[in-house]
């Protein structure tokens, strides 16, 4: 191998490793000690190429085909911002981000050999945040270019990965909410733990999570933590409920008293938590900041700090990659095996779906 291949297999190695779980010393162990800890290191670090035979034994003790150390590319991220609890242990830290690199390769392969691939444009990487008014007026500019109108987003998932950025859901611990990435020539990748979870709070974190990856915050903001975190929250709060919808349903005027049921109709409506809401309506003037302290007194203690009255009931589920693989293997384009490496669905069942097709 040259150079530049070694360091790609070294890297591709690490990722492997990384999503099983494994420290240098436990896959040596589990490959019986075939290659030392300090040969495994010089693997990772493009130093030296194994032969064909611990090559077969890495692939069989991390659970992975072959062909998957011996692509010719690697996802390389830019830059990560999380939403996680600091007792998160770095192994599944890092098992999380290295399976979302696998599924973001997958889904961009797919998309290479249909020729489908996606090209995400920013529409406000001009917008230098300042304050609460300028990301209510990246919502405003991101609902138009992204022909969102003022209606609710029904599947804010879906939406987002139509217009080129992907999310890759998983099912953790309560120690991660999610993580945004911003991917070396490629777009957005955020990843978003459903586990447990209301979807209002999941649709909520998505694009608190996608205001650290593409909106331009102002170097006066970035070095106040507590207020760019303000910010992302009151970005997600604008897209998911339009200000002039805000208004029109609240009645447009200041207000002394507010129903429950008034909330709960427009978190019903636009899939945004009531907290959120009362927050947003305190932001535009619409109620005090003394009684938005008083609504958020009421909520913690009838209903503690992560639960509220009201339910949405929407879908928040991506149906795009599976309609990209399904369509590969209805133009012949890939095997029955190619699906079940790029999904991690058990051949069998990719079997049973073609066959329901």
């Amino acid at each position: 191998m040259k150079t530049e291949q070694l360091e790609i297999f070294g890297a591709r190695l690490k990722s492997a490793r990384m999503i099983a779980g494994l420290s240098l010393r436990e896959l040596s162990d589990k490959i019986d000690n075939e290659v030392t800890k300090q040969s495994l290191s010089k693997y990772e670090n493009g130093q030296m190429q194994p032969t064909s035979k611990v090559l077969q034994s890495l692939a069989k003790a991390l659970n992975q085909k072959i062909d998957f150390f011996l692509l010719n590319s690697f996802i390389q991220f830019e830059s990560i911002s999380y939403r996680k609890k600091q007792d998160l242990p770095k192994k599944e830290e890092e098992a999380i981000l290295e399976r979302a690199r696998a599924y973001y390769e997958n889904y961009s392969e797919i998309e290479i050999i249909l020729g489908a691939k996606s090209k995400f444009i920013n529409p406000v990487s001009e917008l230098i945040i300042n304050g609460y008014e300028d990301v209510e007026q990246a919502a405003t500019i991101l609902r138009k270019e992204w022909d969102l109108g003022l209606q609710p987003i029904s599947n804010l998932i879906e939406m987002l990965e139509s217009v080129g950025i992907k999310v890759y859901v998983i099912e953790h611990s309560d120690k991660i909410d999610g993580v945004s990435i911003d991917v070396e020539n490629g777009s957005p990748l955020v990843i978003i733990n459903v586990a447990d979870k209301p979807l209002e709070r999941i649709r909520f974190t998505i694009l608190h999570e996608l205001a650290h990856s593409f909106l331009r915050f102002s170097e006066a903001i970035k070095s106040d933590s507590k207020l760019l975190e303000k910010l992302c929250h009151y970005f997600a709060s604008c897209l998911l409920l339009p200000r002039t919808k805000l208004l029109e349903m609240i009645g447009g005027k200041k207000r002394t008293y507010i129903q429950i049921e008034e909330l709960k109709s427009i978190k019903n409506f636009f899939g945004i938590s009531i907290r959120a809401i009362v927050y947003r309506l305190k932001q535009i003037g619409i109620i005090t900041e003394n009684y938005h302290k008083r609504w958020s007194i009421w909520l913690n203690k009838t209903y503690g700090a992560k639960n509220e009255p009201g339910s949405y009931l929407g879908v928040e589920k991506s149906y795009r990659f599976m309609q990209l693989i399904n369509r590969a293997l209805s133009e012949e384009l890939i095997s029955i095996s190619k699906a079940a490496a790029l999904t991690g669905v058990n051949i069998l069942d990719i079997k049973r779906i073609e066959l329901v097709g």
